[in-house]
């Protein structure tokens, strides 16, 4: 069972880690959840056109 990895998961959340580390190093708290709202409003965003996609595909 000699199976080759397509996707490093552990690769992913430390380079995921790494640039919100450079990102918010110097930033104020208040900064910071700014920085996580905001990607999440963005990544909610993304989804819901996702699904509308998907939606008008099916």
């Amino acid at each position: 069972m000699d199976q080759k990895k397509t996707f490093d998961a552990v690769k992913m959340v430390r380079e995921v880690r790494d640039r919100h580390h450079e990102a918010l190093k110097d930033k104020s708290w208040q900064e910071r959840v700014a920085f996580y709202e905001e990607e999440a409003r963005a990544f909610r965003k993304e989804r819901e056109q996702q699904s509308e996609q998907h939606n008008q595909t099916v």
